[in-house]
């Protein structure tokens, strides 16, 4: 109960970045606010996408009307991995927390193994070799 109310305020926080133009008192970075901006704007045509998809398997259209719906898909799901190079680049832990998925993919992000503390097992040896030369 408590994680839901945390993930609603955070959430909250985060929406008056774009609705006000203010934070409500939220650290969030002016890239990754603006990563939640596009997000939503992806999923938005993402389920355009997927209608349009749906509906061309169940109207049985030919396999060339078929290909150039999927290659707007794929193109589309290439949009979102450079939103988030771009992300990344800007505020890689708001990226890495996943703040701006819904709490159902965050969910099923944990259960299929996703956590975010595995980065830092895998950067730890790469800083210790930085620190020995002193």
């Amino acid at each position: 109960m408590k994680l839901s109310q945390l993930e609603q305020d955070l959430r909250a926080r985060s929406q008056g970045l774009f609705l006000g133009g203010g934070s409500a008192g939220g650290n969030i970075s002016s890239g990754a606010a603006m990563f939640d901006m596009e997000y939503v704007r992806w999923l938005e045509d993402n389920y355009k996408h997927m209608v349009e998809l749906r509906g061309g398997l169940q109207a049985h259209l030919p396999d060339s009307d078929l290909r150039v719906i999927l290659d707007d898909c794929l193109a589309h799901y290439d949009e979102i991995f450079r939103l988030k190079g771009i992300a990344a680049k800007s505020d890689v832990f708001h990226l890495v927390t996943g703040m701006w998925t819904t709490p159902a993919e965050r969910c099923f992000l944990w259960m299929g193994g996703f956590r975010p503390s595995e980065l830092l097992k895998i950067l730890m040896p790469q800083l210790d070799t930085l620190t020995e030369h002193n």
